[in-house]
């Protein structure tokens, strides 16, 4: 850890240390109202129409930065297929077969079930939305030591 702090310390701007490990999720909350995300598209220069070539680009993205990640640090990106199995579980055995003590262990990918976006018309009005709608997305878990 002291390691990841010296290394990034002109990005901190703060810790959080624990006992063993936390899980932080990443979402855009103010996304999830409809007048802030219409904005935050709006800004983006993103028209409704092209939402769903946008999301992809940015999946893509993300997808590729987790890909990029694994293959910097020479660790396994690995694809689980069933959200039964316990992603703790893969991580720690790879973390004991391997004597990984610190740093990154394995990327993760998975595909699970989750609130996603979508555009639809409204019929009345003759115009598009972007809404709110389960969906499965592709999960891209990074575990470290």
């Amino acid at each position: 850890m002291e390691k990841f702090q010296e290394r990034y310390d002109s990005k901190i701007s703060g810790v959080i240390s624990t006992f063993d490990r936390m899980i932080f999720k990443g979402h855009i909350l103010s996304f999830f109202q409809k007048s802030n995300r219409h904005h935050y598209l709006f800004q983006e220069k993103v028209l409704f129409k092209d939402f769903g070539k946008y999301a992809k680009k940015v999946s893509g993205e993300i997808k590729e930065k987790a890909r990029e990640l694994s293959d910097k640090e020479g660790r396994p990106l690995i694809p689980l297929d069933s959200s039964r199995i316990s992603k703790e579980d893969v991580a720690r055995k790879i973390q004991e077969e391997e004597g990984i003590k610190e740093g990154l262990i394995c990327v993760i990918t998975i595909v699970e079930p989750c609130v996603s976006f979508d555009t639809r018309g409204k019929e009345r009005q003759g115009k598009l939305e972007v809404v709110i709608q389960e969906r499965r997305c592709l999960f891209c878990i990074l575990l470290p030591a």
